[in-house]
């Protein structure tokens, strides 16, 4: 209450009675003070030992070693404009499934969307590169290792010391980083997509595969391989988040974000596991629980070269015309293959369509339109017989995309597809 406090602060001499503070001679508190800083600092130094035998501890003095990747995030704000500009870039990374209610693409963060098939560039494409900073002969090592990505995809890079560039490259900032895919095409024009912090004319040809295919990987819209639907790591999570304190200052959250979190298998296009993928970390015993381990990649794998092909495919079928009362063939022939269907709706046959699939594959089902292959209206996985999909609209004039695949990514398997006015 205040008539309280008023009254306490009415009582001073209350406070001048410490006895026991009066009975301490000055030499005696000055001894009772060297003493609580002597303590004090004998704590500060155990505790400073303490964090020096941690700094050097045989485990982390092995991890120091590892230089690992970052895959950026876009600027805060930037989700949707990312989103926007991966469709504009390349209309099939649209989502063929609904990522939350309502459909289309969610901004929340990168393992809530649908982000490696929305990130892709337009096979066939030719992207421009160009070095910010550096130095020439590290710039041309650079160069000639992030070439080798073209004889498996269908992408071209034009190194070029002017002008616009899709892949900006940095040597000053700190870490190894890239942005994914077609994110890069949202970062201001003056900044770095792309960054290599340790690589020197003296470095390992080596560490410059490893370093420099790993990080086109990224820009060419691949994840880290330890982040896989189907990795299984058993990481030892104490010791992992320690690690990337000690060493690259991240909070728990960084740490989950670009080691521990694992893409959905729902919404992410992927191969099988491979350990032995340019995109998969080191992965040492001293961050996992039992006698896991993980050694240094330093080429592409065979998995890499062929999920890359099907990512970027050399050739690109026209879509098949789908009629009304009639069925077509189809198969999806190889991980990762979509297939793409069109029709036209009249103005005069205005209603309700029904497009389906008949088979045993396990298809997943998209409807675009009208007159817009991005625009996603519809999509279902299990809803005819047995696994097939089945998709039930009301449709006005215009022409309607439809894009099928198989609902695991590596599935295979032959169906039909019909497409009938009610």
């Amino acid at each position: 209450m205040p008539a309280t406090r008023k009254s306490a602060r009415k009582q001073p001499s209350a406070r001048k009675q410490p006895a026991a503070r009066k009975s301490t001679s000055k030499p005696a508190a000055k001894q009772a003070t060297k003493r609580s800083t002597a303590a004090k600092s004998t704590a500060r130094q155990a505790g400073g030992r303490k964090r020096a035998a941690a700094r050097r501890s045989p485990a982390l003095e092995v991890l120091r070693q590892i230089q690992v990747c970052t895959i950026m995030d876009v600027p805060e704000g930037s989700f949707i404009r990312a989103a926007i500009a991966a469709v504009e870039e390349n209309p099939d990374n649209a989502p063929i499934r609904e990522v939350r209610p309502g459909g289309g693409l969610d901004p929340r963060g990168p393992f809530r969307m649908a982000l490696v098939t929305e990130k892709r560039w337009k096979p066939g494409r030719t992207l421009k590169v160009k070095f910010l900073d550096g130095i020439a002969s590290v710039q041309e090592k650079v160069a000639q290792v992030a070439k080798q990505w073209e004889q498996f995809a269908n992408l071209k890079l034009e190194f070029v010391k002017t002008g616009a560039a899709e892949i900006r490259i940095s040597f000053k900032k700190p870490g190894s980083w890239s942005y994914l895919g077609t994110d890069a095409l949202v970062i201001a024009a003056n900044q770095p997509t792309m960054n290599y912090g340790w690589l020197t004319p003296t470095t390992s040809a080596t560490e410059y595969s490893r370093v420099v295919l790993h990080e086109f990987g990224h820009a060419f819209a691949c994840i880290h391989e330890h982040q896989h639907p189907e990795a299984g790591i058993p990481w030892d999570k104490a010791m992992v988040y320690r690690y990337y304190q000690a060493t690259n200052g991240w909070d728990r959250a960084m740490t989950d974000r670009n080691v521990l979190d694992r893409y959905s298998a729902s919404v992410t296009n992927f191969s099988a596991f491979d350990g032995t993928s340019i995109m998969q970390y080191a992965v040492p015993q001293e961050l996992t629980v039992g006698d896991f381990a993980i050694g240094w990649n330093t080429q592409l794998s065979p998995t890499d070269r062929s999920f890359i092909a099907a990512m970027y495919p050399t050739q690109t079928a026209e879509p098949g015309q789908l009629t009304p009362g009639q069925s077509s063939p189809g198969a999806i022939g190889k991980h990762g293959e979509e297939d793409h269907y069109w029709f036209q709706v009249a103005p005069d046959q205005t209603g309700q369509y029904v497009v389906d699939t008949v088979g045993n594959t396990d298809v997943l089902m998209g409807l675009y339109g009208p007159d817009d292959p991005a625009k996603l209206m519809a999509t279902d996985d299990d809803s005819g017989a047995g696994r097939n999909a089945r998709i039930v609209r009301k449709l006005g004039a215009g022409r309607y995309s439809v894009r099928v695949r198989h609902y695991s990514p590596r599935g295979t398997g032959a169906y039909e597809i019909r497409l009938r006015r009610k």
